[in-house]
């Protein structure tokens, strides 16, 4: 498999690290003196504390004291923000409270809405409809007051219109395709 090039800015972070331990105090002299013997070829035998210093052995525990004052920093800062927060809210909510007018009556009587239209028997009304459309596409009608216009039963209508074309051709007489009236 090709394998990218390895970046020497990938030590960038781990080199930040290791000198923000340093600054912070967070790793001691005698870790940083063991680390030093080891690099310059010495014993892997620390004589101030009497322990082996195998490679891949953690030489030092955390020291749980100042994991613990971390630990509480930081619930104590979570805490702080939480109340800061709380009362932010509840002064700026206090301020706009204070600033709106009252409620009036009205405003505060509680609304209680009709209730539903339903249909008491939605199939009578479904087939009334259904017969209503059934009536209207199987009879005669005017469809304004000066009857000029009408409304012919759909049957009557297709009978008129079976075998004559929808577009006739210009120049035709549309009258010549007329099929015979039944």
């Amino acid at each position: 498999m090709n394998q990218p090039p390895r970046s020497s800015l990938r030590l960038i972070p781990a080199i930040l690290a290791g000198l923000i331990l340093r600054r912070t105090g967070a790793v001691s002299r005698l870790d940083r003196a063991a680390a030093k013997g080891l690099r310059n070829g010495s014993s892997n035998h620390d004589e101030a504390s009497g322990h082996d210093k195998a490679w891949g052995y953690e030489h030092s525990d955390v020291e749980a004291a100042k994991t613990a004052w971390t630990m509480l920093g930081l619930a104590g800062a979570v805490l702080v923000t939480i109340a800061a927060v709380l009362a932010l809210n509840l002064f700026v909510l206090g301020r706009q409270r204070a600033a709106l007018p009252p409620l009036t009556a009205r405003q505060v009587t509680a609304i209680r809405p009709p209730p539903p239209n339903l249909q008491a028997d939605p199939y009578v009304d479904i087939g009334a409809k259904e017969a209503d459309e059934a009536a209207r596409l199987s009879a005669y009608a005017y469809l304004d007051a000066a009857r000029t216009r009408a409304r012919i039963p759909i049957a009557r209508a297709m009978a008129l219109m079976a075998g004559r074309p929808l577009d006739p051709e210009p120049g035709t007489d549309p009258e010549a395709h007329r099929a015979p009236a039944p």
